[in-house]
């Protein structure tokens, strides 16, 4: 963050906007950013006191128009500096006194003991008492008495940047300047992953948050609100039903530091701490109330920035030599929890028919205002599923996760599966309230593996209902012109923006006349009879699958279009030369 009388913004409108490094100017900025690490390189590399080094600076800002960005830079630069003192190193005995306010401390006791300096034969009595008891020269001492001075520190090493990033972590700390005058901040991202580590910051620096279900419009953009959702006693659940016309997301509002009335520099600064957390993630939107004062008295602004908008804004300061990027991978990485997700993860990938699997999706909303972060969330046909694993933990942290499933699960709108470790302390501290609401939600396991079987019979019979339901309906068609021979479910389904399993029953049901259905791939009929003559006189299955790959045949269609046209397929060994084929009489 930087100093607030070094804030760059501009007003319009009832609107602030800062005025960003990385915005308009970049390339004149870029430009400035680069003269200014030259001469702080060239100011380490000459061992030169800070008074020097700001006068290098100062050269710098009365050649530029706007010294409040020069000075911001130079205030950046500043903080990667190590400054020091020139005090010579002493004999073991005297390394208690090496510091300037000991040389300082040992000259007024020897002047009060002497009498002042008044002449300069006084004066030099008294550095040289000085000088036999430290082991330093006369001339050493006057260097280094007032040496601990902010100005006459020596810049000792400098861990230099490069002018982009110096840029974007100058952009990230006016942004975060900005904000530490605002009245109240709205923010949302994306990811149970990045919730998790906003709302553990959130309370970690004692700030105050609510939150809430916004809904957006499908044809408006992610940063516009069409209307937020609450019940009677202000608390928020959120709707997963399927929504057409519009979708959701998470938003969480924070009281800003002006709005307080004591503290308010202590919590603008954890404001400030908060804000890296929120871009780390891919998405991200914030909207902010920011105070400024006018000539008028004080004004409120708006302030609106997001992921879109401010690509240039990056996580925080640029690493330094001596560190690792322990912090940023903290905030982006997606592990798995556990061997027992990733287990489970794996399994449902390989059994589940489509169904898109997510790890830690955004945050429900139970009924008493709190984020609740499943572990999975399965989603197809806009229906969303979700998963929470519960494993071994304390009496206290199961206490609190039950009660947030027994909400969840008393309001209908939430479909939510719940795994217990059925060895382990949570199965018996499993609210009776649970198998109440919903046995059949409960899935029981043992050790390490997380059966898959309820949960995928229940997303199967969603499959049937939604292909049921799309087949009864007698203005969905799905009927092929007759120019292509050979057609793929896939692109079928991309074609009519409807699922696979949907798209394969209409295709099916629709043109069972004229098309086959191959494999994953529909193959006209006509086609199919030229196949029957071309394979008449073939007995080896080698030679009746090049001849289906001459005629642009999918390889995965081949055995079972060859089962089609009347024949077995003999394997005697398991070389594929020996197969042949047989026809069925």
């Amino acid at each position: 963050m930087l100093p607030s009388q070094l804030l760059r913004v501009r007003t319009r409108k009832g609107e602030i906007i800062p005025l960003f490094g990385g915005g308009e100017n970049k390339f004149r900025n870029l430009e400035l950013a680069k003269i200014i690490i030259h001469e702080f390189e060239e100011s380490v590399a000459n061992k030169e006191k800070k008074k020097t080094l700001n006068e290098r600076i100062l050269l710098v800002e009365n050649n530029f128009d706007d010294y409040k960005l020069v000075r911001g830079l130079s205030t950046l630069l500043e903080r990667r500096c190590h400054f020091g003192t020139t005090i010579n190193q002493l004999d073991d005995k005297y390394e208690n006194i090496v510091s300037p306010v000991d040389i300082r401390r040992l000259l007024w006791e020897e002047s009060s003991i002497r009498g002042f300096a008044l002449t300069q034969s006084r004066h030099d009595e008294i550095l040289n008492a000085i000088a036999s008891k430290t082991k330093l020269s006369s001339t050493s001492i006057l260097q280094s008495i007032w040496s601990d001075l902010d100005e006459n520190t020596v810049l000792e090493f400098f861990d230099s940047v490069v002018p982009e990033e110096l840029l974007r972590w100058y952009d990230l700390s006016l942004l975060q300047t900005l904000l530490f005058t605002c009245t109240r901040l709205e923010f949302s991202v994306r990811g149970g992953t990045n919730w998790k580590n906003v709302f553990r910051k959130v309370k970690h620096l004692g700030l105050m948050y609510n939150l809430k279900e916004q809904i957006t419009s499908s044809e408006s953009s992610d940063s516009e609100n069409i209307y937020v959702k609450y019940n009677s006693e202000h608390q928020i659940h959120a709707n997963m039903k399927d929504k057409s016309d519009h979708d959701s997301r998470l938003v969480c509002s924070i009281d800003g530091p002006v709005s307080l009335f004591k503290l308010t520099d202590r919590y603008g600064t954890s404001i400030a701490k908060l804000i890296p957390y929120i871009i780390s993630s891919s998405w991200w939107y914030l909207n902010a109330l920011i105070v400024r004062k006018t000539l008028s008295g004080k004004k409120i602004y708006e302030f609106r920035a997001s992921s879109e908008a401010f690509q240039h804004l990056k996580l925080g300061e640029p690493s330094r030599n001596s560190t690792d990027n322990r912090i940023k991978n903290r905030l982006t990485s997606s592990y798995f929890d556990s061997s027992l997700e990733e287990k489970f993860a794996t399994k449902f990938e390989h059994l589940a028919s489509r169904w898109k699997i997510k790890r830690e999706p955004d945050p429900l909303i139970v009924g008493n205002g709190v984020a609740f972060i499943p572990d999975f969330l399965f989603e197809k046909y806009g229906r969303k599923v979700y998963l929470e694993i519960v494993g071994f933990w304390t009496k206290e942290y199961l206490e609190k996760k039950f009660q947030k499933v027994s909400d969840i699960l008393r309001n209908g709108n939430v479909d939510l599966f719940v795994a217990v470790d059925e060895e382990l302390s949570c199965s018996k501290l499993l609210p009776s309230s649970i198998y109440d609401l919903s046995n059949n939600r409960i899935i029981f396991f043992r050790k390490t593996s997380v059966p898959v079987k309820k949960l995928l019979e229940y997303l199967k019979s969603i499959d049937k209902q939604q292909i049921e339901s799309k087949m009864s309906d007698s203005n969905l068609r799905i009927r092929f012109d007759g120019r292509k021979d050979i057609i793929s479910i896939e692109e079928i389904s991309e074609t009519y923006k409807v699922p696979v399993e949907i798209a394969t029953a209409l295709a099916t049901r629709d043109n069972s006349v004229d098309y086959s259905k191959i494999d994953s791939w529909f193959v006209s009929k006509s086609k199919v009879n030229l196949l029957a003559e071309l394979l008449a006189n073939t007995t080896k299955f080698t030679e009746a699958c090049a001849i289906l790959s001459e005629n642009s045949i999918p390889e995965v269609c081949h055995a079972e279009l060859i089962s089609l046209l009347g024949y077995d397929i003999i394997w005697q060994s398991m070389n594929t030369d020996d197969t042949v084929l047989v026809k069925r009489k």
